[in-house]
């Protein structure tokens, strides 16, 4: 019985000391700090991971407002070694929290958090008791999934867990510290109660919120609190549909009956008549113009309503009541629905040209008009990086449409479009740039051409045919010397565009074994390395499935025919990760299409049976298995490599040729 209760003693004093916070609160001075007095932290680093450091930082996890916030600050060191800073400490303040690092923020060389068990303090007030908050913000700091926000950064790796009546303990003496302020930090402290009760918290959970609506000056705002928990965390159909019934009596038009209407759309349904009638229904009852009157965080509601709703009308082909939409819809939206609906159907040939032109000659004009709405606001940081995705966006927009035009003759229109467009816009799209050449044809202006064409060659976006179009006009020009359009051609592309192509290619030298290998070609015969012997070669991987693949053909087009001639350069497109009859498929298309290239066939794996042998051989070298992939392999290694494709033929023959030329000058 005795050593029953001496190991029960034991017991027990070792639970005591495991209840008890992890973390140090003796370089705060004072050690009980108080809103009224200035808080200093006095750090001494001997012993620790920074004792030789020369520049200490200090960064403070505040807890404010039930909410974690992030201060760095340099710190001094006297003259006895010791390292000092001020810690800010506001009337919202309850609890604080800091670590020590040297060097960057995001990539310390060194750093202290006590171990991961953390340097920490709750602040009281003027009397000495706790301030609100400072039970959850102890919790909260041992525990980041409870409060989340930035706290996680505090830790290099997941905290152990705490008992749960040590929890439970924090969470008893928060409740009765704020009182019904609990409503403030809802989700916190119910993740806190989680914690602290386990098994027995759906239980509280249901019982909390059952007595809090019982209540009759619940707020609209409270209300959405209990709503989002009971239908997302307990998932408490019953006590959700309650929930629900007491917003719609008591706050019909407000903040949680827009979001629950929403909630109960039928966005996901397969049937576009239900959804359509769930997407009108909602927009009756939450007009976006008395929304706009009163705006909250709620704008993606809307976004997601029109989204929906356009593309229901689009896809059940109501392009009238599409069109419609752009009378309510801010920039954002807009252009999202025209991405999303008017591009794809034009790419993918969805629906028939004449009446995707009614449609977008519609809503084009409309989304034009609201670019300076700041609808992209909020999805930035800057104001500058807001306006610049507007321009670009709007570019894409125009090309679409630009494009649409072209194809159905309408010069004169499609010209009105192209000066729109901003500076970049105008020249910086090689598939644009051939749309205005063959649209400047047909009106028959040919005072235009030149300029564009020169323009579009210092943009270094040009197509076949744009290269053909302007020898051709300077050679008429000047007697048919070659030698002089060549340093005329040279001496139109900008500087800064030489730099780019430069740095481009210095960034992506490599040096890797190439795998062995015996591809088939385009006629049945084999190659192998022997082949490629005291040979540079350009290898692009393809697919006929991938479209930048596509897409990269004329470049590459324009790079054989550089080199046609030179018989120490060799140019292969290997077409791997295919599936049927990909021999044909890939032959086919390539002769349909008339480029002129000599054709590999990636060799099957016999392990997998995939067609992609030599290709994943070189997944390490690429980081990836995304294609358009470049090579240029020199004596059996893969020397340069790169992925992509950025839309512009002449710049890629620019840098595959920049990148063989240093290559053949090597000694």
């Amino acid at each position: 019985m005795k050593k029953q209760m001496i190991f029960l003693v034991l017991l027990f004093f070792q639970a005591v000391l495991y209840a008890q916070p992890r973390f140090d609160s003796s370089i705060f001075k004072p050690l009980k700090p108080k809103l009224t007095e200035q808080l200093q932290i006095v750090y001494n680093a001997k012993g620790r991971d920074l004792e030789f450091s020369d520049a200490i930082h200090a960064t403070f996890y505040l807890f404010e407002d039930f909410e974690w916030k992030q201060l760095n600050l340099p710190m001094e060191k006297n003259t006895v070694g010791i390292w000092t800073v001020m810690a800010p400490v506001k009337s919202s303040t309850a609890f604080i929290a800091v670590k020590f690092f040297q060097g960057e923020f995001d990539h310390p060389d060194a750093m202290d958090n006590n171990q991961n068990r953390g340097y920490a303090v709750a602040v009281t007030d003027a009397n000495g008791k706790p301030v609100a908050g400072a039970y959850l913000g102890e919790a909260a700091f041992q525990v980041p999934t409870i409060a989340g926000g930035g706290i996680f950064s505090y830790y290099s790796s997941q905290p152990p867990a705490l008992p749960a009546a040590y929890l439970k303990g924090l969470a008893e003496k928060e409740f009765a510290l704020s009182g019904k302020q609990y409503l403030r930090y809802f989700q916190s402290f119910m993740n806190l109660q989680k914690f602290a009760l386990e098994g027995a918290f759906p239980a509280y959970a249901k019982k909390l919120i059952n007595d809090e609506l019982k209540h009759k000056d619940i707020s609209d705002q409270n209300l959405n609190q209990l709503y989002s928990f009971a239908s997302v965390r307990l998932q408490d159909k019953a006590l959700t549909q309650l929930i629900e019934q007491r917003v719609n009596t008591d706050f019909p038009t407000g903040a949680t009956a827009r979001f629950i209407a929403y909630s109960n759309t039928m966005g996901s349904s397969p049937n576009k008549g239900e959804v359509i009638a769930s997407y009108e229904h909602f927009l009756r009852r939450f007009p976006v113009q008395e929304w706009r009157q009163h705006p909250n965080g709620q704008g993606f509601i809307y976004y997601a309503v029109y989204r929906g709703l356009g593309s229901a009308y689009f896809e059940s082909k109501q392009l009238d009541k599409f069109a419609k939409l752009y009378d309510d819809i801010d920039f954002r939206t807009g252009n999202e629905l025209m991405r999303w609906n008017i591009m794809r159907a034009y790419m993918f040939k969805m629906v028939g040209k004449d009446s995707l032109y009614q449609v977008s000659e519609a809503i084009l004009p409309k989304l034009i008009a609201r670019k300076g709405d700041n609808s992209y606001q909020e999805d930035f940081d800057r104001q500058t990086q807001a306006d610049s995705n507007v321009v670009k966006n709007l570019d894409d927009r125009l090309f679409t449409h630009i494009s649409l035009l072209n194809d159905l003759k309408k010069y004169q229109e499609a010209r009105k479009y192209f000066l729109l467009l901003s500076e970049d816009g105008k020249y910086n799209n090689a598939e644009l740039n051939e749309i205005n050449l063959q649209v400047l044809e047909g009106l028959g202006d040919d005072k235009q051409i030149l300029p564009l064409l020169e323009m579009s060659a210092r943009y270094n976006a040009m197509t076949p045919r744009m290269f053909d179009k302007l020898k051709a006009i300077y050679l008429k020009g000047h007697d048919g010397d070659e030698a002089a359009y060549q340093t005329y051609l040279a001496g139109l592309k900008s500087n800064e565009e030489k730099a780019a192509i430069q740095a481009y290619v210095d960034h992506n030298w490599v040096n890797h074994p190439m795998p062995d290998f015996r591809l088939e070609t385009a006629e049945g015969l084999f190659i192998t390395p022997e082949d490629w012997k005291d040979k540079i070669v350009v290898v692009d991987f393809w697919a006929t499935w991938c479209r930048p693949c596509i897409m990269a053909f004329p470049g590459m087009q324009l790079l054989v025919d550089k080199y046609a001639q030179d018989k120490h350069v060799a140019i292969y497109m290997l077409g791997t990760m295919q599936t049927g009859n990909y021999k044909d498929k890939s032959v086919n298309y390539v002769r349909g299409e008339g480029f002129r290239f000599n054709l590999l066939h990636d060799s099957v794996n016999p392990k997998t049976n995939e067609q992609d042998l030599v290709f994943k051989q070189l997944v390490p070298l690429f980081g990836d298995s995304s294609i358009p992939r470049k090579i240029i392999v020199k004596n059996g290694r893969v020397r340069y490599c790169s992925g992509g494709y950025s839309g512009s033929p002449s710049k890629l023959m620019d840098e595959l040729s920049l990148a063989i030329e240093i290559l053949k000058n090597e000694k």
